[in-house]
């Protein structure tokens, strides 16, 4: 028995090891979806901002980003975000330029926030958007979010490039008991 449960752990590694190493020409594209944090991930907070930062492949070297969507599949709250605070920018060669960009609720998916930039952006940059929260959520845990891209021009595509993760714990703490 001991040696059936160290073959499956062998091979359970040895997979994923090998799908890890794999290039993308395997079909596995890598992940566009850079990061995602926040400035301050107590609940109930005022002044958090939220950065999701991206950057498509190479492959899409001809794509124009249009439009970015952040749909909540995750979390207690719906967290809503302050359009006039939020802000883009790209980042080449260590120098941040500031993208326009509006902010508007999916009709049909109230847990969808898009965002459009004023001009289309080149695939090939990096990408961050910084989403200001009117305030992080009273409930604490894990709020996901699904990520994807629309391209601009006449055949508009839809790009899914990950799931993007905030967590949010108690601004106070709980953990200290008091012994009398």
């Amino acid at each position: 028995m001991n040696s059936f449960k160290t073959l499956c752990k062998t091979l359970a590694i040895s997979t994923g090891i090998f799908l890890l190493s794999m290039p993308s020409t395997y079909g596995i594209p890598p992940k566009p979806l850079l990061t995602a944090k926040t400035t301050y991930n107590q609940t109930g907070s005022w002044d958090a901002t939220y950065y999701f930062t991206i950057k498509l492949p190479e492959s899409l070297a001809n794509w124009q980003l249009q439009q970015f969507v952040l749909t909540q599949i995750e979390g207690v709250e719906n967290i809503e975000f302050n359009q006039k605070n939020s802000f883009a920018f790209v980042e080449t060669s260590g120098q941040k330029e500031k993208l326009g960009i509006t902010l508007a609720k999916s009709p049909n998916q109230p847990q969808t926030v898009i965002v459009t930039f004023d001009q289309p952006v080149s695939s090939s940059k990096t990408i961050t958007i910084g989403l200001k929260p009117f305030y992080n959520p009273t409930s604490e845990g894990i709020y996901l979010y699904r990520v994807h891209v629309i391209s601009s021009g006449e055949k508009a595509n839809n790009l899914v490039v990950g799931t993007a993760r905030l967590q949010f714990y108690n601004n106070f703490d709980d953990h200290i008991f008091y012994h009398w």
